[in-house]
């Protein structure tokens, strides 16, 4: 079903062994990425902005990443998706939120000057009812100041 959607409409597919493998693998992850935050296997990296006229760096972007205890490091392009169409990628934001904002409030509290701290955002989790008060509530609870020139 999820072949034939993916390659327009007005077609079909017949299931085949490559497709029931592929299906297999996709659960397979999907279950394993539920317990993922429970394990900790989730963590964030972080990429420097830099300005290039000063060549310091004014920002960091927090980086989603999964390490597997047996598969490795799970490249993001295989798991967002999964995550985004069964749903937990809400969970994975919030999480994904928080981490970052303790972090910059974190490196604060141990003299770093601020730096503004973006964070990927699924559409899924932006359209949800309640997303703007999902990042007032994390910046209280962090103590992180939010950037009132990029706020909306």
């Amino acid at each position: 079903m999820y072949t034939a959607k993916d390659s327009g409409r007005n077609n079909f597919q017949f299931f085949t062994a490559d497709m029931n493998a592929q299906a297999v693998e996709r659960l397979n992850l999907e279950n394993n990425l539920r317990t993922a935050l429970d394990k900790k296997e989730l963590f964030l990296m972080y990429q420097p902005q830099m300005d290039i006229k000063s060549r310091k760096i004014v920002g960091v972007e927090a980086l989603l990443r999964w390490q597997h205890p047996e598969m490795g490091l799970v490249p993001p392009d295989e798991f967002i998706r999964i995550a985004e169409s069964s749903g937990l990628i809400v969970s994975i934001g919030e999480w994904v939120l928080r981490a970052a904002c303790s972090q910059a409030r974190k490196w604060q509290d141990e003299g770093l000057a601020a730096v503004s701290v973006a964070v990927n955002v699924s559409a899924v989790q932006f359209r949800r009812e309640g997303f703007s008060e999902l990042v007032r509530q994390v910046l209280l609870d962090t103590g992180l100041a939010r950037n009132t020139s990029n706020w909306k």
